[in-house]
């Protein structure tokens, strides 16, 4: 299946949902990229893990990113069955309190991924059944991978 035939098989159950178009000179794979609302994560998700001419069974990873104005989730979907990969982004507007859906219900290897991003950004999963820190001290104040995060000294250091 090709970018444009999966764009179009998830166009058909998420109209509004569109491609993240490759910058000019960019270096990517054949991968679609995909902009998502946190609204409509969980259930997208759950539509291209599932549905079986999509089959992404295998969440690679999950990582996150601080735009100084906001955050992106970036998820990285790869069907071993079919052999295409997607990539969807959710931007975070909320810095006070950042918050998307868990998916470790859709693939529970996303549950560790999800606490790392929580413990090292605090953006929050709603819903995970486990959202603690597992990096860091449960005492450890901020979140050390924010570009606006200011380290004091501690009984660490």
């Amino acid at each position: 299946m090709t970018a444009a035939e999966i764009l179009s098989t998830i166009q058909a159950k998420y109209p509004g949902l569109q491609e993240i178009p490759k910058v000019l000179g960019q270096a990517r794979g054949d991968e679609l990229y995909l902009s998502v609302s946190a609204a409509e994560l969980h259930a997208l998700c759950q539509f291209v893990r599932f549905d079986p001419g999509l089959s992404f069974d295998y969440l690679s990873f999950v990582t996150s990113v601080d735009w100084k104005t906001h955050f992106e989730v970036v998820y990285y979907l790869v069907s071993t069955l079919h052999k295409h990969k997607l990539v969807l982004k959710v931007k975070v507007e909320d810095r006070t309190n950042p918050e998307v859906p868990t998916i470790s219900t859709v693939w529970p290897t996303a549950d560790w991924q999800e606490r790392e991003i929580y413990d090292m950004m605090g953006i929050k999963f709603k819903g995970h059944y486990n959202l603690r820190r597992i990096l860091l001290p449960d005492d450890w104040e901020g979140f050390p991978l924010r570009k606006d995060y200011a380290p004091k000294p501690d009984r660490y250091d």
